[in-house]
């Protein structure tokens, strides 16, 4: 019985950057096999070591120079055995390179086959290349983050390229159980406008054509600014020595955090009938939680069973007992840069397994291994290395 959900699933990786490299990244965490496939350049993204390691983890790396008729033929006999390919070229890229779907599918028809684009494959900007802060400001997403009367805000966490990792794998799994049911291959689709939108699902709802706001959030008078949150009781405030983030949902709530932070005077800002005073709600806050440390009011907060956070950098929180804990890091060994710890695999199986099975291939690591089992021989090896198809 396989061990892991993936175990028998071949994936070619022809992807770069991060939507396309994470998303075979995320199947191989499942148990699938995943050859990254780079030119002699490399991924584009290799000089930047923590995410590279992390978007390519638990693949082996191979070189093939696509621009040689042999190159592309060992690539097919690598499809032919496969169950995947991802890519992410720009426009125009994959079939210059023949390795198209429509060139892969002829070697084997039952191939899924997962592109993702900048703005899809139709429209006017079908041609036009992208990455993940165009699609923050075109989505309206640094427009919402300023928040009203404010500037935008850039978002350092590429939540579009992220997204449309997910969403690729997610449409990948879903064409495999589609495949088992029909024997069909097929092409999937993935754009990061499209996923930028997904993750924003709550803003493009519209009600009889007008978009539906809440006059809490979008309201230009409120205070505080969105920059720290969404009202008074949904925002951060700074502690003696850090940041915090508290969250208080209902009236019920809002007083138990008034006698938390012993400030029990302040409960009439916020009425059963759901009257609040914002700004002096926010101006409260501000000045009790400067007097103590964030540690002090989080211990305050929990003890009372109040929603509140710290807001430690990633590095701070992959040291933490917390992550320890919890599973959500693991530890791999990297022939280049020693022992890394990285983030587990999103994913928790009560009859499967998921892991980390490598860490991400150094370039062209594993070419020699991966053409020896597609049946060359030493001496065809060495005419390809000749020949420059491999290195």
């Amino acid at each position: 019985m396989p061990t892991h959900p993936l175990q028998d699933i071949r994936i070619i990786d022809l992807a770069g950057y991060i939507a396309g490299a994470y998303t075979s990244s995320l199947l191989a965490d499942l148990g699938a096999q995943v050859d990254k496939v780079e030119s002699f350049e490399g991924d584009a993204f290799r000089a930047m070591i923590a995410g590279f390691q992390s978007w390519n983890r638990g693949k082996r790396g191979v070189i093939l120079n696509l621009r040689t008729q042999e190159g592309r033929e060992a690539l097919y006999r690598m499809v032919q055995r496969a169950d995947v390919v991802v890519e992410n070229y720009r426009h125009g890229v994959a079939q210059r390179l023949g390795v198209d779907y429509e060139t892969l599918r002829q070697v084997n028809p039952r191939i899924i086959y997962c592109t993702n684009t900048a703005y899809g494959s139709r429209g006017p900007y079908g041609e036009t290349p992208g990455f993940d802060p165009l699609f923050q400001a075109m989505s309206g997403a640094m427009a919402y983050q300023g928040g009203p009367d404010a500037p935008p805000v850039f978002l350092r966490v590429a939540v579009s390229d992220y997204a449309a990792a997910l969403l690729s794998a997610w449409g990948i799994l879903m064409a495999l159980y589609h495949r088992r049911r029909t024997g069909q291959g097929q092409r999937v689709e993935t754009c990061l406008m499209n996923t930028v939108v997904a993750v924003q699902a709550g803003e493009f709802l519209f009600t009889q054509g007008t978009p539906w706001t809440s006059s809490r959030v979008d309201d230009p008078g409120q205070t505080p600014p969105q920059a720290l949150g969404t009202d008074a009781a949904h925002r951060l405030y700074q502690a003696s020595d850090a940041w915090l983030y508290l969250a208080c949902d209902t009236p019920a709530q809002w007083r138990q955090l008034c006698k938390a932070i012993g400030r029990p005077d302040l409960a009439s800002l916020w009425t059963e009938e759901g009257e609040r005073q914002e700004q002096a709600m926010a101006q409260a806050l501000t000045d009790t939680i400067a007097a103590q440390t964030a540690d002090y009011w989080l211990a305050q907060l929990r003890q009372a069973n109040l929603k509140a956070a710290p807001t430690p950098t990633a590095q701070a929180l992959s040291r933490s007992d917390q992550m320890l804990d919890q599973g959500l890091t693991l530890e791999i060994e990297s022939p280049e840069y020693g022992l890394l710890r990285q983030g587990a695999p999103p994913f928790a199986f009560s009859a499967a397994s998921v892991s980390v099975r490598r860490p991400a291939p150094m370039l062209g690591q594993h070419t020699h291994e991966v053409l020896a089992e597609l049946g060359y021989t030493p001496a065809e090896i060495k005419t390809l290395q000749d020949k420059r198809v491999i290195p």
